[in-house]
């Protein structure tokens, strides 16, 4: 997952990014077991970043609530969706984090850097 969450980040960075990309992120990160263990750990991250309210039917089923996150999404104005980047950025980038601290991962040395002089 922690490679998947660089390609997130790096799309976030653009200045335009289409709805559907934002949603696609949006669908892997709630359907990813890595980040959320459980469906009630995912409470935090749908109230803070998506602004949305979590009501106890809607934690029983993960599709149920990519469906409600996708709803919100769509619906959303251009000045929401801007503010929903800037959260989604803003935790992709915490996620990466820690996830490379959990699993010690350390960047990768370039070959190619004695080269270059």
């Amino acid at each position: 997952m922690y490679k998947e969450l660089i390609l997130y980040r790096n799309e976030l960075k653009n200045s335009i990014v289409p709805r559907y990309k934002i949603t696609g992120i949006v669908v892997e990160i709630v359907l990813s077991k890595e980040i959320f263990r459980r469906n009630s750990d995912m409470v935090d991250f749908l109230t803070e970043i998506l602004g949305m309210t979590v009501k106890g039917y809607l934690l029983k089923s993960r599709t149920l609530i990519v469906a409600h996150c996708c709803r919100l999404i769509t619906k959303s104005e251009d000045k929401e969706y801007v503010e929903l980047k800037k959260k989604l950025y803003k935790y992709i980038d915490a996620q990466i984090k820690r996830l490379k601290e959990e699993n010690d991962i350390k960047l990768k040395k370039n070959n190619f850097d004695g080269w270059i002089h």
